[in-house]
């Protein structure tokens, strides 16, 4: 399948709890940065992080909430949790308010909730929890199908969200017939992502060279974490992605968007990324060599840099693109490790 960049796989995590680096702080930003453990990370995200939950038509959204200082809102793959942010979230805490949440699913949403799922339904979550943080403007990241979401609430609410950095987005992808039986039966499956079969072999030719060598068990991590997601809940969003097309809205969308790509994208990803580019009014857009489909994951620190340079740095001082504060992604290009 290629639906999305996390929609397939599932390798193997037994080292998935091992602990590489020892240090939960990031270094200084001269030079290249201190690699860290995700374990540990993740640990401390925990620790230092508000839990919340709020019910929203009856579907009890459950997040987490680090940091001080601006509002940044974090919207998830297609599968997978808020925990997968948790490095980039991580590096961010110091200069945002770090606001991470869950899809509502299923089996949250209760038997008696019969409602198809909509991209303005996700939405509208959205923008249930901004209220519930008191949140009347804010920005966003948002990894691929997160953009579906994104893109929504920014055409329906353009005063509430000021500015959004889009990873492998897209306003409309189309399934191929077999993609659209799949999801069509996968709505009556039990279990999860992980049964599904061959999704670990596919999962890893598409990402796994773009994981850090020297955090092996990183990889571990992302495979146990999308695998979890109920083959329901998975089927579900992928066959959203094929229903909704934002592409007639995208010229109204006036906020800044910076669009981070990556290489690998693959074709269907790459036009959907070159849709956004050519109609969005004031998008810019940060080429990140070397980084892969998860760069949040892999190469959160060049990813921290980015989103710092496009949400402060450009806003502050009026300048559209990421491009024009001097933004480098040289450092350690030629390691593929110089991140968390």
């Amino acid at each position: 399948m290629s639906v999305e960049t996390d929609f397939v796989g599932n390798a193997a995590a037994d080292s998935a709890g091992e602990v590489i680096e020892d240090a939960p702080r990031p270094a200084s930003s001269e030079g290249c940065p201190s690699p860290l453990g995700w374990a540990e990370v993740l640990e401390s995200v925990r620790a230092e992080s508000t839990a919340w939950s709020i019910d929203v038509e009856g579907a009890v959204l459950h997040g987490r909430t680090l940091g001080r200082g601006r509002p940044l809102y974090f919207l998830n793959g297609i599968s997978g949790n808020w925990e997968l942010f948790c490095l980039l979230a991580w590096l961010l805490r110091d200069d945002f308010r770090c606001v991470l949440f869950d899809y509502r699913t299923h089996e949250a949403s209760g038997a008696a909730d019969s409602a198809r799922l909509s991209t303005k339904r996700l939405a509208d979550d959205f923008l249930a929890v901004a209220d519930g943080q008191h949140d009347q403007a804010f920005s966003l990241f948002a990894a691929p199908f997160g953009s579906l979401i994104a893109l929504s609430a920014m055409a329906e609410h353009p005063t509430r969200i000021e500015r959004a950095v889009l990873l492998g987005g897209f306003a409309q992808r189309r399934l191929s017939r077999f993609e659209r039986f799949l999801c069509g039966a996968g709505r009556f499956l039990p279990g999860t992502a992980a049964q599904v079969p061959l999704r670990g072999t596919l999962q890893t030719a598409s990402h796994q060279r773009a994981f850090p060598p020297f955090d092996a068990s990183r990889w571990g991590f992302f495979a146990q974490n999308t695998g979890q997601t109920p083959i329901r809940d998975l089927a579900e969003r992928a066959a959203l992605m094929d229903e909704t097309d934002l592409r007639g809205c995208l010229s109204r969308i006036e906020q800044p968007v910076l669009l981070i790509r990556t290489e690998h994208e693959g074709a269907i990803s790459s036009a959907g990324q070159d849709e956004l580019e050519r109609s969005l009014p004031r998008a810019s857009v940060e080429h990140m060599p070397l980084a892969g489909q998860l760069a949040y994951l892999t190469h959160p620190h060049r990813v921290a840099k980015a989103v710092r340079s496009f949400l402060i740095d450009a806003a502050a001082e009026g300048r559209p693109a990421c491009e024009a504060v001097g933004l480098d992604n040289s450092c350690c290009a030629d390691h593929k490790d110089e991140s968390l």
